[in-house]
Parts: structure tokens; C-alpha cells; sequence
């Protein structure tokens, strides 16, 4: 395929037009929730933007665990459903497990707090509790974010991510000329922005939508389990991998070192984020594609956003420096070594979320679960086992070599379903 047939099959492509809209739009959102964590990282400074990251960290663990891989499955039934009041079942049914989750993670807090603080020698109890209580706002937003999604209202996904990401921006330059350095207070603004743009809840979903949490929903537990059993896994594994590692920072090391990982992941995660939003838009587009000539073409695809991922990651390497210098401050330049790691395995998420995707078409639904253990194991051994030994570092390779092996896996078993599927069977 030369470059101007090249050209020409990507400017007809919708997916590409919508995964554009999103995860530029995203983008713009990102930059003012980055802004938000530059101002908050260089208030607080990397001890207490370390206290920060703790109570970060376990609220975005517990909302994996209360998803229990429902929008995943949303994205994957929900756009093969045209009766609106199936529909409606749908999102009612996940909005009502959600809503018991969030009690459960309510009570569980209470009694854990403390616990928990003991076994991180973490001196701020209240920020484990509020991460606890507070993490329902990012479980609500994310709900409205699989509908929007799954109904393909990208563009009301985009403007829902913008809302939410101004309120922290501007919030964080509030609390700036406050002049307050609480990490409890900027932690609780933090976790409770997300949950603002649900005010236009009506406005954004479409006229037939209505919730009804006391309806009967067997047929929709039915329908959600045969995948939601296994993003379940995928989902909490993907927090942890997210997360845990700063948790483990905090045990074995110092507020301080956790701050560092913390503020530079910050960073890296910038990079993630794109990737997660070409996986909201590739997502529940893929699991409409049943033909060959439809999965060829997204695979070529996904080979041009892998090789693109790598030259962004090369691009990026020199200014690793300035993008600690001018966005976190340089109270955190020890954490350069560090960054180059992390941005490694944030391309490497973006090249790998297109062959995801295919899985939302394929009938392989144990792959999201087998891969969730698969790289749970990596990161949970890794970091036990060296991080005590070589600190910081350790965290950081233990999580690129996990997307290494993620990459590899998924790519292997994408191709090898392909052909089972759409090659050897036909001949």
C-alpha cells in the first residue's frame, strides 16, 4: 500500500475520525488536570504530594474493584443493542451493582483505615479513610463515561472529561493563592471533582434514558457475566498494575520516595491516558467487526499506532528533564532515570491497546481474565521482591517489564486468532 492510498483509506475511516475527536479532546482535558497536579505537586512538595499518591492510589484501586469489568462489558453488548429498553436495563442493572459496591467500600473503610496505615507506617489515617469514601465520585463519573461510550456520544464524553478536568484546574489555582498545603484537603477536592459533571447527566445521555434500579434484571446479569467475569479480572488487575507499586513505595521506603514515583508517574500517566482513550473508542467499535476484511484492516492499523508509539517514546526521551523541570518542579529532577522508565511503558500501553480491542470482536472473553493475572503476578512479584532490595528502580522496571510482556502476549494471541478465525478456517 503506498502513501497516497495509505492517506486516503485513513481519511475515509469513521473510526479514525471518531478516535481523533476523543483522544484529542481528551487531551485538552488532560492538560488541565496535568496543570492541577503541577500546581498541587509543587504546593505540597514530594513528602507530602507522597501522602497525596497514597490516598490517589488506593481510591483509583478501589474504583477497579467496584467496576468489576461492567463497562468493559457495556462497551461490548451495548452497541449490538437497539431496543432502548433493553438498553435502559442495561445501564440500570450496572448503575445498581455499582451503587451496592460503593456501600460495601464505604463500610470496609471504616474499618480499615487504620489497619491499613499501620501497614504502610502511614502517618495520615484520614487521607486512607477519604480515599475510601470519596472514590464512589470517580465510579459515578466512569459510569456515565462506559454509557456515553458505548452509545458512541463521544463528543459528550469529551466535554464530560473537559468539565471535570477544569473544575481541578481551577480549583488547584484556588487553593494556590490560598496558600493551603494539606494534602487531606487537596486530596478530597481532587477525588470529588469528577463527580460535577453528572449535573448534566440528562442533557448528555438521550431522551429514552431512564434508570429504574428495581427492575427485574436476570436477563441483563446474564448477558454481562459471560464477559464481565473475566474484565473483572483484567479491570482490578489493571488498577493494581496502575497503583500498587506506590503503595509498596510507601511500605518498604519514605513518604519521600513515594512522592517521587508518585509525581513523575504523574507524568507518564499523561501518556497512559491517550492510550486509554483510543481503547474507549476502539473498544466498543471493534465488537461490531465480524468480517475479515474489517479485522484486516483495523490490524493494519494497530501496526501503524505501534510503530508510531515507538517513535513518540524515542521523541520524548530528551525532554524528559524539562518535563520534570516545568511541570512537577525541580524539587523532583531525582526522579529523571526514573520517568524514561515509565514513558517506556506508557508507549508501550498505547501500541498494545489497539490489539486489545480485537478481543471485543473475538470470542475470548478468558483473555482479559488470563491476562489480568498474568501481569498481577508480574507486578505484585516484582515489587515484593525487589523493591525492598533496589528501591525506586525496581518499581519502575517491574512495571515496564509487565507492559513488555503484556504487549508480547496480546500481539501473539491477536495474530493467532485472526488466522484461527478469519484464515485457516476459511481455507
Amino acid at each position: 500500500m503506498n502513501t497516497n492510498k495509505l492517506w486516503s483509506f485513513l481519511k475515509k475511516s469513521e473510526g479514525l475520525k471518531q478516535s481523533s475527536l476523543t483522544v484529542i479532546g481528551n487531551t485538552l482535558a488532560m492538560g488541565f488536570s496535568a496543570m492541577a497536579i503541577m500546581i498541587f505537586s509543587r504546593n505540597l512538595g514530594p513528602s507530602k504530594f507522597g501522602e497525596f499518591s497514597v490516598g490517589f492510589s488506593i481510591a483509583l484501586i478501589l474504583n477497579r474493584f467496584n467496576d468489576l469489568g461492567l463497562s468493559f462489558a457495556l462497551q461490548k453488548f451495548a452497541p449490538r443493542i437497539t431496543d432502548k429498553k433493553q438498553l435502559n436495563k442495561l445501564f440500570s442493572f450496572t448503575t445498581k451493582i455499582k451503587l451496592l459496591g460503593f456501600f460495601a467500600i464505604v463500610i470496609l473503610g471504616l474499618i480499615l483505615f487504620r489497619p491499613i496505615s499501620n501497614l504502610l507506617n502511614f502517618s495520615e489515617p484520614l487521607i486512607i479513610l477519604f480515599a475510601f469514601i470519596f472514590s464512589g465520585a470517580t465510579t459515578a463519573y466512569e459510569q456515565l463515561q462506559a454509557g456515553l461510550q458505548s452509545l458512541h456520544r463521544f463528543f459528550n464524553s469529551v466535554v464530560a472529561n473537559t468539565i471535570q478536568a477544569g473544575a481541578k484546574f481551577i480549583g488547584a489555582i484556588v487553593i494556590f493563592f490560598l496558600g493551603s498545603n494539606s494534602s487531606l484537603i487537596i486530596l478530597s477536592y481532587y477525588l470529588l471533582t469528577p463527580a460535577i459533571p453528572l449535573i448534566l447527566l440528562k442533557k448528555m445521555m438521550p431522551d429514552w434514558f431512564l434508570l429504574k434500579l428495581n427492575d427485574n434484571f436476570s436477563k441483563e446479569r446474564q448477558l454481562l457475566k459471560t464477559m464481565a467475569k473475566h474484565s473483572s479480572v483484567a479491570n482490578i488487575s489493571a488498577g493494581l498494575i496502575e497503583n500498587i507499586d506506590i503503595l509498596f513505595v510507601q511500605g518498604y521506603l519514605s513518604s519521600y520516595e513515594t512522592g517521587l514515583l508518585g509525581g513523575v508517574s504523574r507524568i507518564a500517566l499523561l501518556f497512559s491516558l491517550v492510550a486509554y482513550s483510543l481503547g474507549t473508542v476502539l473498544n466498543p467499535r471493534v465488537a461490531r467487526y465480524q468480517e475479515k476484511k474489517h479485522i484486516q484492516k483495523f490490524i493494519l492499523k494497530a501496526l501503524i499506532i505501534a510503530g508510531l508509539s515507538i517513535l513518540g517514546f524515542l521523541a520524548s526521551l530528551p525532554f524528559s528533564k524539562w518535563l520534570i523541570f516545568f511541570s512537577i518542579g525541580p524539587a523532583y529532577l531525582n526522579g529523571i532515570s526514573i520517568l524514561n522508565i515509565l514513558l517506556a511503558a506508557s508507549f508501550l500501553t498505547i501500541a498494545v491497546m489497539p490489539f486489545i480491542a480485537l478481543f471485543f470482536s473475538f470470542e475470548a472473553n478468558w483473555y482479559f481474565s488470563l491476562s489480568g493475572i498474568l501481569q498481577l503476578i508480574l507486578i505484585v512479584g516484582g515489587n515484593l521482591i525487589f523493591v525492598p532490595i533496589y528501591g525506586l528502580q525496581a518499581a519502575a522496571w517491574t512495571r515496564l517489564v509487565t507492559r513488555l510482556v503484556l504487549f508480547i502476549f496480546t500481539f501473539t494471541l491477536a495474530i493467532y486468532l485472526y488466522y484461527k478465525n478469519y484464515v485457516f478456517k476459511k481455507s
